[in-house]
């Protein structure tokens, strides 16, 4: 077996792993991306609600597209070290707008799409070397 051989089979899988695993990486992460719904991005405000064993609590408060007042509670890893009147981006699902989310739903997935697209470019470059690699 040659150089050319060799190169010739690690093309082959390199297409094959990276077209297939890439393929599905790719599909699963918008599927994620997908079964999360459609998020309506608005601003809220942190405001406190109530006094707890603890000490008061800290809600954020948002309204909805129907003008509605919702709230939940501020224990996320972004409100933390906001007080009380401070504003803050929330995204909620106009299905069910009493949850809020504090963080991107455009992240929903990413690292999978991301993924599946290297492993996608790899296998395009190794099947386009195999092509090459057959007329050498």
């Amino acid at each position: 077996m040659d150089a050319l051989d060799f190169a010739g089979i690690i093309s082959e899988i390199l297409s094959f792993v990276g077209l297939i695993i890439g393929l599905i990486l790719y599909f699963v992460g918008l599927s994620v991306r997908g079964i999360g719904g459609r998020w309506t991005r608005t601003t809220a405000v942190i405001a406190s609600s109530g006094t707890a064993e603890s000490g008061p609590t800290t809600v954020i408060r948002w309204f909805d597209s129907d003008g509605d007042v919702h709230e939940c509670p501020a224990e996320t890893h972004e409100t933390h070290h906001l007080v009380a009147g401070d504003d803050v981006r929330v995204w909620f699902r106009n299905r069910y707008p009493e949850r809020c989310r504090t963080h991107d739903p455009d992240l929903d997935g990413k690292g999978l799409r991301l993924t599946g697209l290297v492993l996608l470019g790899i296998g395009v470059v190794a099947a386009v070397a195999g092509i090459a690699l057959m007329f050498l």
